[in-house]
């Protein structure tokens, strides 16, 4: 990660995370001895919310196409939430978020290689709308990605990509209690150059001008045990349309993900500390790797507000 680059996510990690913490200040000193007997308002009920942090992986999959193997890939992020509407009607909540995502790596380590020395491969702005009726939430996302390295640029020199994505997820707590499996659904269709492209696609195929579409069915079991929470997430994704070399079948993954709280006091946020390993099953002849099974791990901080 070049200095420069640091320095510009720092500077927008400040720029998103200061409204949320002033939303949390402190309440005004009341006048009415009435007012000041009931209980302060908690940080929860803040319509503002952010959270920042930085993974590192051991290698980086995009959605099961191989960017960068056996070389670690630093992942900064940012996410600023704004909780428009809540209430009780079929409607319980709407909330309007905005994402900022980048990955650092070796360019070395990148495929295919071209000899880009640029660090920063990827970068991801995803503003979204999350509507949650019951427990069944809809999340409605825009994704625009930048491709800096041209080693993983497109044919014809098409280095950014847009899409929309819709996620469906269902909070199955009250139906199974520990047993929950947090179940979701996520279609995501390419509107601008290739979001699924593999190396596959460049070898005489090119594919920037045909747009598909990614399927992706997950579970994600949890529980916690103090301030350790274990989460097992599994995902079986698939393509159409060109999304990948070959339709049908891309990729499984299955992992294994650690949390831990740390002993840090609440009002400077809540701080995670997490390491995970995951496992994944490819389709060669889809997602275009040279290997049909993987291990990443992972590892990170974050805090949120």
């Amino acid at each position: 990660m070049t200095k420069s680059s640091f320095a510009q996510f720092c500077a927008i990690a400040a720029v998103v995370t200061l409204p949320s913490l002033s939303f949390a200040g402190a309440p005004a000193k009341c006048k009415d001895k009435k007012c000041c007997d009931k209980p302060a308002q908690s940080l929860s009920e803040s319509a503002f919310a952010a959270d920042l942090g930085v993974n590192v992986v051991t290698s980086y999959y995009r959605r099961g196409v191989l960017i960068a193997k056996h070389s670690a890939s630093i992942q900064p992020y940012v996410d600023v939430a704004f909780t428009a509407y809540k209430g009780d009607g079929f409607l319980n909540k709407a909330t309007f978020g905005l994402g900022l995502w980048q990955s650092y790596t070796n360019p070395a380590s990148v495929k295919p290689n071209v000899g880009n020395n640029q660090s920063l491969i990827q970068q991801d702005i995803t503003p979204s709308l999350a509507l949650t009726f019951g427990n069944f939430t809809l999340t409605e996302s825009y994704l625009f990605l930048n491709f800096p390295n041209t080693a993983i640029s497109q044919p014809g020199g098409v280095r950014d990509a847009q899409g929309v994505s819709s996620k469906l997820s269902y909070n199955d707590t009250d139906l199974l209690g520990a047993f929950a499996l947090h179940p979701s659904f996520t279609w995501v269709k390419e509107l601008d150059g290739k979001i699924g492209s593999s190396a596959n696609s460049y070898d005489g195929n090119p594919v920037k001008d045909k747009q598909g579409s990614y399927y992706e069915v997950a579970v994600a079991p949890s529980t916690t045990a103090g301030p350790v929470t274990v989460t097992l997430p599994v995902v079986a994704a698939f393509g159409s349309n060109g999304f990948y070399a070959k339709d049908g079948y891309g990729y499984l993954s299955a992992g294994l993900n650690l949390g831990y709280a740390l002993p840090v006091a609440k009002r400077y946020g809540n701080w995670i500390a997490n390491a995970g390993a995951t496992y994944y099953n490819l389709n060669k002849s889809a997602v275009g790797s040279s290997a049909y099974n993987d291990v990443v791990g992972s590892f990170g901080l974050g805090v949120a507000f």
